[in-house]
């Protein structure tokens, strides 16, 4: 089961309890869909950065205990990281490499705390359960984990900032079908010198950035019941080819084989969206 909570000023932190139930033989390993975020990745004793995602990834089921992870929203990991993310890009690497050992150290001991038994009371507070006084004590526990990963990942840079004006502004015109001349006309900067931005601070630039959120408006639209020919028109694909090939490009399977695997209660190959691990 994925479950995640929005932290104010650190990201998101997100949780994949293993299933009861064993999974099917033969399959050892699990589809996740691109999103355009990085993660700090927490599975099992080993921590990894996933970079920002602009294409499905296949990683293994874990075999024990919980996966957790904090994922950075477009836009902010290179603050938090201190370094240009590009070079990550659809990557999971070592944190060692990426951050060196004392800080991935540090990431990894909040991160494990949080998924020990203990740290794991208030996850009910992530799915949205009523609040009781023992929920709001295990709530206060978990906000001094959080407190904990904060000042950890905080020794390498500030953690999730407010996006600057030029970033809500590529991801407003993302949104909107912009074009990338039009962003830059508006800032008032060279497309060049805004693709340079983007592939500093999102780790891709605009047209992967615009590939991305009409992805993510689709999975929305399916999500909510909509028939795929909608969900092509209504998220901006210019046909129905053009919507199967972009979605499976990040999601790992056509929207059909999507669709029907959460109609039927089965249980598709992919992940559910979140955590780019």
């Amino acid at each position: 089961m994925y479950t995640e909570r929005a932290v104010a000023g650190l990201g998101v932190i997100w949780r994949v309890e293993q299933p009861e139930a064993p999974a099917p033989v033969g399959v050892s390993s699990t589809i996740v869909p691109a999103d355009g975020c990085a993660d700090f990745v927490l599975r099992g004793d080993e921590l990894h950065i996933a970079g920002p995602s602009t294409t499905w990834m296949r990683t293994q089921l874990d075999a024990h205990g919980p996966t957790i992870g904090i994922r950075f929203l477009p836009g902010t990991a290179a603050a938090a990281l201190r370094r240009p993310v590009a070079e990550l890009r659809d990557l999971l690497v070592p944190a060692t490499d990426a951050v060196g050992a004392a800080v991935a150290e540090r990431v990894a001991g909040a991160l494990r705390t949080m998924a020990s038994p203990s740290g794991s009371r208030a996850t009910g507070q992530i799915t949205g359960r009523r609040s009781t006084p023992a929920a709001a004590g295990a709530r206060l526990a978990d906000d001094d984990r959080v407190h904990a990963l904060a000042h950890a990942i905080g020794a390498i840079g500030p953690i999730e900032r407010s996006l600057e004006g030029w970033a809500r502004a590529a991801l407003r015109g993302a949104d909107r079908g912009e074009s990338l001349g039009a962003i830059a006309l508006r800032l008032g900067w060279s497309e060049r010198h805004l693709h340079r931005k983007m592939l500093a601070e999102f780790g891709y630039g605009y047209a992967a950035l615009r590939r991305l959120r009409r992805g993510l408006r689709a999975r929305a639209a399916m999500h909510s019941g909509a028939a795929l020919a909608i969900v092509a028109e209504q998220s901006g694909y210019s046909d129905q080819s053009h919507f199967t090939r972009e979605f499976a490009r990040l999601n790992g399977e056509s929207p059909a084989a999507y669709l029907r695997s959460r109609q039927t209660g089965g249980s598709s190959e992919s992940g559910d969206a979140g955590s780019g691990a």
